[in-house]
Parts: C-alpha cells; sequence; structure tokens
C-alpha cells in the first residue's frame, strides 16, 4: 500500500471532479427545535467522473448514493466540499461556489433521470409540455412549430412514435414513461447525466430494454454517466467503474471487472458474495453473512464504520478510520479501498465470472 491519497481517477479527462464533498443533516428535538446532532448523510467523499465513462455509485438504501448526486447538482447544496465541473478544454468551475443564474446556465450540461417514472413526469401535462419545458425556460426554441419539432426529435431519439407528443404520462407504459424521462434529461444536451436508479421500478425485460438504449445513447451522443444504483448484474452490465459507498463514505472504488473479481473492502466482498445466482454449479459458492444492524448516520461507530460487521476486523478498526488507498501498481487502472487489511481479501471465487451479469444477455 502507498500513501494515502485523494480518490480520483488517473489522468486529466476528469469532467467532474467531487472534492471532500459533505452533507449532514441536523438532528432536532424539543418544543425550541434545538439541534442535539448530526446525520452524516455524505462525509467526506471524493472521486473523479471521466469524460465518456459510465461510473456506477453503489451501496445499500440509506448509503448516501442520491444525497451525493443531489449535491452534485446542487439540488442540495453541501455543507462543504468542492465540485468541478469542465466543459471542452474551459477552465473547471466550481458549482458549489456559484451563483443562481450561473448556476442555472451549469446545470443545461449535467441532467437527471429519476428512479420513479410514475412520479416523476406530472400528469397533467403532456408529453409536448414535459419534454419542451427545459428548451422553453433556456430560451432554445423560438416558435412553438420548432418546439414540437424539437420534441418529435427527442421521441424519435429514445424509440417513442412522436405522433404521441399530445397524450398524457397515464397512457404509456412504467418503460415508455421512463423513455420519456430520458428524452427530457437530453432536451439540452447535456454532458453527463445522472442516473438514479433509473430502472429499478422496471421489470426486469424492460429493465434491459433501457439498459440498452442508454448504452446506444452514450455511443451515439458522447454522454458521460454516474449511475446510481443497488443491482449488481445492473452495474456490471452498465459501469467502466465503481464507487462502493457505506455510511456516507466510498469504501472502494475500481474498474469494475477488477472490483467485481477481486473485491477488496469487506463490504464489497459481502455484497458480491449476496448476489442472487442461478446457476447450479456455483450453488456450494462460499455466502458472507453480514451481522449486526447497518451503521446508523447519526450516530457512528469510531474508526471504521463497517468494523462492527466486518469478519476481518481488529482493535486498529475500531480506533482510527481508514483512508481511502491506491491498491494498484503505477501504470494499472486505479483500485482504491478504505480497509487497514485489503491485502487480506481473497474471495476471487465469487468474481465477476458468476454473476449473472452477460452483457450479451442483457
Amino acid at each position: 500500500m502507498t500513501d494515502a491519497i485523494q480518490p480520483a481517477g488517473r489522468g486529466d479527462r476528469a469532467i467532474i471532479s467531487v472534492r471532500n464533498l459533505v452533507k449532514y443533516f441536523p438532528i432536532e428535538s424539543g418544543l425550541l427545535r434545538r439541534q442535539v446532532g448530526l446525520v452524516k448523510a455524505v462525509d467526506d467523499v471524493s472521486f473523479d467522473l471521466n469524460d465518456g465513462e459510465t461510473l456506477a455509485l453503489v451501496g445499500e438504501s440509506g448509503c448516501g448514493k442520491t444525497t451525493t448526486s443531489h449535491c452534485i447538482i446542487q439540488a442540495q447544496r453541501p455543507t462543504a466540499g468542492e465540485v468541478h465541473f469542465r466543459i471542452g478544454d474551459t477552465r473547471p468551475v466550481d458549482l458549489t461556489k456559484m451563483e443562481k443564474a450561473d448556476l442555472k446556465k451549469a446545470r443545461r450540461n449535467i441532467r437527471m433521470i429519476y428512479q420513479d417514472p410514475y412520479s416523476s413526469l406530472n400528469p397533467r401535462m403532456t408529453l409536448l409540455q414535459i419534454i419542451g419545458e427545459p428548451l422553453k425556460i433556456h430560451g432554445q426554441v423560438k416558435s412553438q412549430d420548432e418546439l414540437r419539432a424539437r420534441v418529435s426529435d427527442l421521441l424519435r431519439l429514445v424509440r417513442l412514435d412522436p405522433s404521441t407528443l399530445n397524450r398524457y404520462p397515464h397512457a404509456f407504459s412504467g418503460g415508455q414513461r421512463q423513455r420519456i424521462a430520458i428524452a427530457r434529461a437530453l432536451s439540452l444536451s447535456p454532458k453527463v447525466v445522472i442516473a438514479d436508479e433509473a430502472v429499478s421500478a422496471l421489470d426486469v425485460s424492460v429493465q434491459a430494454q433501457i439498459l440498452n438504449l442508454l448504452k446506444e445513447l452514450q455511443r451515439e451522443l458522447g454522454l458521460t454517466y454516474l449511475f446510481v444504483a443497488h443491482n449488481l448484474a445492473v452495474v456490471k452490465y452498465e459501469a467502466d467503474r465503481v464507487a462502493v459507498m457505506y455510511a456516507g463514505k466510498i469504501v472502494e472504488i475500481g474498474e469494475t471487472e477488477e472490483l467485481y473479481t477481486c473485491p477488496k473492502h469487506p463490504y464489497t466482498e459481502a455484497l458480491i458474495s449476496a448476489a442472487p445466482n442461478p446457476d447450479p454449479d456455483t450453488k456450494n459458492r462460499p455466502r458472507i453473512v453480514l451481522t449486526g444492524d447497518v451503521a446508523d448516520p447519526g450516530n457512528l461507530p469510531g474508526g471504521c464504520s463497517f468494523h462492527p460487521r466486518c469478519r476481518y476486523a481488529e482493535d486498529l478498526c475500531k480506533q482510527e478510520t481508514p483512508p481511502l488507498m491506491e491498491l494498484s501498481a503505477a501504470g494499472e487502472p486505479s483500485h482504491q479501498s478504505a480497509c487497514h487489511f485489503a491485502d487480506r481479501l481473497s474471495l476471487a471465487g465469487i468474481g465477476a465470472a458468476e454473476l449473472t451479469t452477460d452483457r450479451d444477455a442483457a
């Protein structure tokens, strides 16, 4: 292991650089609503999102994935930290320090697809109004005819019939609604799209269609994705790199194949072990059953937050919080882990080959 470094991708291709991002929510009590504590939803998170890649942010519910994505687009202002955004060869700008008017312009290049296609679309608006609203707000169209033409093109882009642009969301299935949400996200020709559990509310067969669509759009439009998810099979298919979160921190980050084949954090190891696998030849593979409760972000344990559930934990883990450390040699793809004993993990037998993640099947 080398000295601790900031968890960032190697090279200078980063389109978004998140540094020491923090988001705390106050815990209030009593009639006077006095602050008695803090919920550490995001606690010192740093990573790079490289131009043209798909970076998956994974972890169980409540680990801080969605809050991190909201802080990146400034839907929630972070407590501390920086979010540097670069377009082309221009100098990166810190979104956290932008005024409202400048932030509105920057958001044209960072758009979001939300989890629930039923609640993310206004039921009282037609497709023309839903998809065309960002175009009108940002002054991208000058007439109603131009608006209809642009919306029709966007519907074709997501493989929907342009003749449906005067219909309302209730006339469409869940998968079609998510395509509408994707069209809305792409309406301003963004550079970065954040997909927050974009397929988790859909049937498995429909998930595959949407995942394939997202990959096709990435190739056609040169998009960069931050893919927030908890389904390991989906992540294996979609992502180039994976960042694993636990209790508000990134505990491991690396290229997808290497991380799935040779996890270097006990939490990642347990997640991969628990992935369902219908293959009878691997039914007797080792299973790691985590004991104890998920860490409470309002009352985190000392040292490593994962140590009460970790089978490798020693006294050091209870006393010192491990930094995110670089494990790979110089010149190799970056692989980082926040574990004092990352070198002890050797459960490669439950890696990528045994997950139901065949790209052709999807």
